[in-house]
C-alpha cells in the first residue's frame, strides 16, 4: 500500500477515507433508522481509529524515505525555492478568496438546508427542508446513498460550526487543499526525480484554476465557487489521484476512488468518470506491456 507513495498521497487518501467513514455512518442512519446523533458518534469513533492506523503507517513509511529526502534536500537550488514560493503564494491567495468570497454560486443547491434539517430533526433525510415536514413520497435511492450532507452535518455537530460556514467556506477550502494534494501526487508520478518540473506543474495547475474561475462549467469555477459539491470533489480530487494511482499501477486503490465517487455523485449526476479513467488506463497499460513483449520476442528472434 505504501510502496512508491509520496507525502502528497496522504491528502487525497484522507479524503477518500473520510468519504468511506461518512458513507458507512450515513447508511446506518438511512437504512437502520439510527438517529443523527448516533451517526455523529459512529463517525467520530471510526475517524479516531482511522487516524491512529494512519499514524502508524505514516511513521513506518516516513522512516524508510528519510534518507532519500535528505539526499534530495541537498540538491535544492534557488530556482526550486522561487517556484515553491510562487506556488505557496498562489495557493494562499486562492484559499483566502474561497474563505472570504460571500456571493458564492449556489443556484438550486439545498446542501445547507439539508444539513440544517439533519441537525434540527436528529434524523437522516427525515424532514424535507423545503416544507419542514416528513417526505410524503420518499426519496429516490440515488439520493439516499449520497453521504455529503451527512458528512457536513456530522462535522457541524462535532465541531459546533454553523452549516453555512462549514458548507460555503470551510468545505471549499478543504476541497482546494485536496485538489493540490491530488495534483502533487500526479506530479510525482510524472516527474519523480525532477523537483523543478513538479513545482512548475503545480504552478501551471494553480494558474489554470484561476483562469477557469471566470467561466461556469470549468473545473476552476467549481473549485473557487462551489467546492462543497460532490461533482467538484470528483473532478478536482478523485480524477487526478486516479490518474496518479494508475500510472503507478496501484489498481486496487484506483478502484477505491471509483467507490468513493459513487458515494459522492450518483449516475444521473455524472458518476462513472473515475471508472472510465481506470478502464482506459488499464487498457493502455495492457497494450503497452503487450507491445513491449512483442518487441522483446522480435529482438530475441533476431539474435
Amino acid at each position: 500500500m505504501t510502496k512508491n507513495c509520496s507525502g502528497a498521497d496522504w491528502i487525497p487518501a484522507t479524503a477518500v477515507a473520510v468519504t468511506g467513514i461518512a458513507e458507512f455512518s450515513h447508511l446506518c442512519g438511512v437504512f437502520l433508522n439510527r438517529s443523527f446523533h448516533f451517526c455523529a458518534l459512529l463517525f467520530g469513533g471510526l475517524a479516531a481509529a482511522a487516524i491512529l492506523l494512519s499514524a502508524v503507517i505514516f511513521l513506518a513509511a516516513a522512516g524508510k524515505k528519510r534518507k532519500k529526502n535528505e539526499k534530495q534536500a541537498k540538491r535544492k537550488d534557488g530556482a526550486e525555492k522561487v517556484l515553491l514560493f510562487l506556488f505557496v503564494i498562489l495557493v494562499l491567495s486562492q484559499l483566502l478568496f474561497v474563505f472570504a468570497h460571500q456571493p458564492v454560486y449556489r443556484q438550486g443547491d439545498m446542501t445547507v438546508e439539508t444539513v440544517g434539517s439533519f441537525l434540527q430533526s436528529d434524523t437522516v433525510y427525515g424532514v424535507n427542508p423545503m416544507t419542514g415536514r416528513a417526505y410524503e413520497q420518499g426519496l429516490p435511492s440515488r439520493l439516499k446513498i449520497l453521504c455529503l450532507p451527512t458528512l457536513y452535518g456530522v462535522l457541524c455537530r462535532l465541531f459546533s460550526v454553523p452549516p453555512k460556514t462549514l458548507v460555503w467556506q470551510i468545505a471549499p477550502m478543504l476541497t482546494l487543499i485536496g485538489c493540490y494534494g491530488a495534483y502533487a501526487s500526479l506530479a510525482v508520478s510524472l516527474f519523480e526525480e525532477d523537483t523543478k518540473k513538479r513545482r512548475a506543474f503545480l504552478i501551471a495547475v494553480a494558474l489554470l484554476i484561476c483562469a477557469g474561475g471566470y467561466l461556469y462549467g470549468m473545473d476552476g469555477f467549481g473549485i473557487l465557487y462551489s467546492g462543497w459539491r460532490g461533482v467538484t470533489i470528483r473532478n478536482a480530487v478523485l480524477i487526478p489521484w486516479t490518474f496518479s494511482l494508475c500510472l503507478r499501477k496501484k489498481w486496487l486503490l484506483a478502484f477505491v476512488c471509483v467507490i468513493a465517487e459513487a458515494c459522492l455523485v450518483w449516475t444521473l449526476y455524472g458518476m462513472g468518470a473515475c471508472l472510465f479513467v481506470l478502464i482506459g488506463m488499464g487498457v493502455i497499460d495492457f497494450l503497452c506491456r503487450r507491445a513491449a513483449l512483442g518487441r522483446s520476442r522480435r529482438r530475441e528472434a533476431a539474435e
